[in-house]
């Protein structure tokens, strides 16, 4: 049995898995509600191409008795169910007979879905109040991130700097490694790396680490190198197993991730406010 408080997602979010074990917990991560509550241990061994074993076996190994008590688990910790579920059931799986207005109903579906999941993660887990409460506190912020990742730290070294908020980010990773190199204690280094195992960013945490600044990192994957070298790491939940996929969809998490952290850090503080306001009116002259 499962431990009280222990969330089902938080521990899917940190664990390791087989390939057949991760089908089973994409299909179940990515089915309406209503479809989990019914769904038989045979039907997700047909639907993901694995055995009533297997199923039984990662039931057993996230701490459940069996497939009944992991389903009223599921269902009790999504907060989606506290409102309307938008269309039918749909298997997650692109087919090549789909209509291209299936193929889009499929991937936003996907991606929709996902995005409650990692509300609800971040419900279960105390990482988003530390990294809010970190970028508060820290006397200055350096992004890290190269490749797409970069992308997503560009994005919130740009949401972030017009709260007032003393942040920085290159693009270029010798100038990622010069600000490691200088920051200290009372510092906060953001890592954003969708496999954890990134050289160059991976390099750049380990040096800010060195120096004494607090380590955050935003992963797509648990059980990475830069996840052992961080104090507070922020993991987005596995999604459907769409061809070519998962790294797009997590891209698309993190930067709303990125909102999240703009709006925690905003609310009730007026001065942020008024940095944005301004920052805002000024560059209405621009677009002018």
């Amino acid at each position: 049995m499962a431990e009280t408080g222990d969330s089902l997602l938080h521990r899917v979010s940190r664990m390791s898995f087989s390939a057949a074990e991760k089908r089973v917990i994409e299909l179940l991560l990515s089915i309406a509600e209503y479809d989990v509550a019914g769904l038989p241990s045979s039907a997700i061994a047909e639907k993901t191409g694995t055995s009533r074993s297997t199923v039984d076996r990662l039931c057993r190994r996230l701490g459940y008795g069996g497939l009944k008590e992991l389903r009223r688990a599921l269902l009790q910790e999504s907060r989606s169910m506290q409102g309307p579920v938008s269309a039918g059931s749909v298997s997650g799986t692109i087919a090549h007979s789909d209509s291209f207005s299936e193929i889009a109903y499929k991937v936003f579906h996907s991606a929709s879905v996902r995005a409650l999941r990692f509300a609800d993660l971040l419900s279960h887990s105390s990482e988003l109040d530390r990294l809010v409460m970190a970028i508060r506190e820290a006397k200055s912020i350096q992004v890290f991130g190269v490749g797409a990742s970069a992308v997503v730290a560009l994005d919130m070294h740009q949401r972030l700097m017009r709260l007032g908020i003393r942040i920085s980010f290159s693009d270029d990773h010798h100038n990622q490694i010069a600000g490691a190199s200088l920051m200290e204690p009372g510092d906060l280094a953001i890592a954003i790396s969708y496999s954890g195992r990134t050289r160059q960013t991976v390099h750049a945490a380990t040096i800010a680490r060195a120096r004494g600044a607090t380590i955050a990192a935003i992963l797509g994957v648990p059980g990475s190198a830069l996840e052992e070298i961080v104090d507070i790491p922020i993991i987005t939940p596995p999604g459907i197993n769409l061809f070519g996929a998962d790294a797009v969809m997590t891209r698309a998490l993190e930067i709303m991730f990125n909102e999240v952290l703009f709006h925690c850090l905003a609310f009730g503080d007026a001065r942020m406010m008024q940095n944005v306001s301004r920052i805002e009116e000024d560059l209405r002259g621009e677009r002018a």
